[in-house]
């Protein structure tokens, strides 16, 4: 598979409640070859990532949303239900970073992502049939309840939202509220931590960082990329921008229309029950 070198940033400013400074942030994002945008931080959520995210899927074409989704406000099924509505608003861009709200444990983050999975698994991918000539709009054999029970969430389904085009969202870890949980694509990490087994690790990097250890890094497989936390948009995308240029060698042209996914080399999320077992 090709490899795609990504460039990551978090933007969790209050100024994303405004929608004209959020449009030109976001915008700029876009055009300095930005592949994620983190809404929001663990500690940080002045404002509603989900919602965030939802507002700028349509303003946006190439830029993967990230919201933060926190255990301490979100419950599985509405945090699945508005991801998978974000992923058909956006086209397959997609993404989430759950993280550890108030007192709640890691434990409790890793069973928000397996409830929200099993509820994007209650639906086949070809469940929806839309056939006006027919008047057949669903194939409810192919939609189940996914009755997910575990340690501190339990949801019966089926989820009011088709199952999204990506299968799931892209699931992102950020190690200063860290959790596991299998199939995770992408863990944002501190400098000095070390990387993550069968995860694409994303380094955290000042705006100067040394590009020929990243490069190196990238090509012995140790990193998928790299990550900023951005202050000021003004001053700090057109620094991220410069490197975008430098590491163009490594990275893949895609599409508008290409989902996030396919955008970063990253494979479609299989479904984790059989089909054939849907009632």
């Amino acid at each position: 598979m090709n490899r795609h070198f990504i460039l990551s940033a978090t933007i969790s400013q209050p100024g994303l409640n405004d929608p004209a400074w959020a449009s030109s942030a976001l915008a700029a994002a876009e055009r300095a070859g930005i592949d994620l945008v983190v809404l929001g931080a663990p500690n940080s959520l002045p404002f509603d990532p989900i919602v965030v995210a939802a507002w700028a899927a349509p303003m946006t074409e190439k830029i993967g949303l990230v919201p933060c989704v926190s255990t301490a406000v979100s419950h599985p099924f509405h945090a699945a239900r508005s991801l998978s509505a974000i992923d058909f608003l956006s086209s397959g861009r997609s993404a989430w970073n759950p993280v550890a709200g108030s007192a709640h444990s890691k434990a409790v983050t890793e069973d928000m992502v397996l409830a929200a999975r099993s509820l994007w698994d209650g639906w086949a991918s070809d469940a929806l049939i839309i056939d006006k000539e027919t008047g057949r709009y669903l194939d409810a054999s192919k939609v189940r309840l996914s009755n997910y029970e575990g340690p501190h969430f339990k949801v019966r389904g089926p989820l009011n939202a088709a199952r999204p085009l990506q299968g799931h969202p892209l699931l992102v870890c950020d190690a200063s509220s860290p959790f596991e949980a299998v199939g995770t694509d992408l863990a944002i990490v501190d400098a000095q931590q070390a990387t993550l087994p069968n995860t694409g690790c994303l380094r955290r990097a000042g705006l100067n960082p040394d590009l020929t250890a990243l490069v190196a890094g990238f090509e012995a497989g140790d990193i998928a990329g790299v990550h900023w936390e951005i202050d000021d948009p003004g001053q700090d995308i057109p620094k991220i921008a410069a490197v975008a240029e430098a590491v163009s060698g490594f990275r893949q042209d895609m599409q508008s229309g290409a989902t996030l996914r396919e955008r970063l080399c990253l494979p479609l999320a299989e479904q984790l029950v059989s089909e054939g077992a849907f009632a």
